[in-house]
């Protein structure tokens, strides 16, 4: 007798910027289609990214994951579906003095703190408004000393590249052990707490799915490379950063010659159903 469930006991995570969703921030109809598809067949679908609430509330809405979100890179897991916060970290108060030295040091690069409230800006530029608006946010505009450090999730700071990769040399070079630091653009900069990743948070999330369920995960940069050594099944499209495909190649994970312009996550999910059916 046929299988009406083949992929029942398989779930999906992915990323959304630069994975899933079109560069105008939409999903494509054929990856939607995939995506019911799989679902209907008794796969389970999940996100993480490291938008926050408020960011993530358009697609959280329109995909009504199956499982907790993992958002803020990591920081948190999100039911969509009780509105809860299931695991949250917060910042260490040691990085209010780590902000005020790169506000010092980089007085052109737009400073955010974010938790479930709202997102907060603390130092305003270019950057930071590009960022808000295409994560369809408006910012509350408040100091330091107004939304300390330790109230919240993450820092993202906003700059050109160039800039980035100077305050990612910085931050490396200190040496700290309290809070760790990822890009997820490459105009911004991520500051999280220490031990934090949407790697940590995809296993703390097989807590929350049935005992035995393999996950699949997709990502295509920096922040994306833990989440993707987690997972039991791992891609990424073809313009993704190189060292998320020395990742990928290591885990012997799936390298598509697609972006998520043309097809990479409809391809993806045929891969790994294939690739699930197949090992069983």
């Amino acid at each position: 007798m046929k299988n009406e469930m083949p992929y029942e006991g398989l779930a999906m995570v992915t990323d959304l910027d630069g994975t899933l969703l079109l560069p105008d921030k939409t999903l494509a109809a054929e990856d939607a289609a995939a995506i019911a598809e799989f679902r209907a067949k008794g796969g389970l679908f999940g996100i993480a990214t490291g938008r926050g609430v408020q960011a993530t509330k358009e697609y959280l809405e329109l995909m009504q994951p199956d499982m907790p979100a993992i958002l803020y890179n990591g920081v948190m897991l999100y039911d969509r579906k009780t509105a809860q916060v299931r695991m949250s970290s917060r910042l260490p108060q040691s990085a209010n003095v780590l902000m005020e030295d790169l506000m010092r040091r980089f007085p052109e690069t737009g400073v955010e703190l974010l938790n479930e409230d709202g997102v907060y800006v603390i130092q305003d530029s270019d950057y930071e408004r590009w960022h808000l608006q295409i994560t369809h946010i408006t910012g509350i505009p408040r100091t330091l000393a107004e939304c300390p450090a330790e109230r919240c999730c993450k820092s993202l700071l906003a700059a050109a590249p160039e800039l980035i990769d100077e305050m990612f040399a910085y931050v490396e070079s200190l040496g700290l052990t309290d809070v760790r630091f990822t890009k997820s653009n490459p105009e911004f900069l991520e500051i999280l707490p220490a031990g934090v990743s949407k790697g940590s948070a995809l296993t703390a999330l097989r807590g929350f799915l049935p005992q035995g369920m393999k996950i699949a995960a997709s990502g295509d940069f920096d922040n994306d490379i833990q989440m993707l050594e987690a997972a039991d099944y791992a891609a990424c499209p073809a313009d993704a950063q190189e060292c998320v495909q020395e990742a990928i190649a290591a885990v012997g994970g799936y390298r598509s010659e697609k972006t998520c312009r043309n097809g990479f996550f409809a391809d993806w999910v045929r891969e790994v159903c294939s690739q699930f059916v197949g090992g069983r």
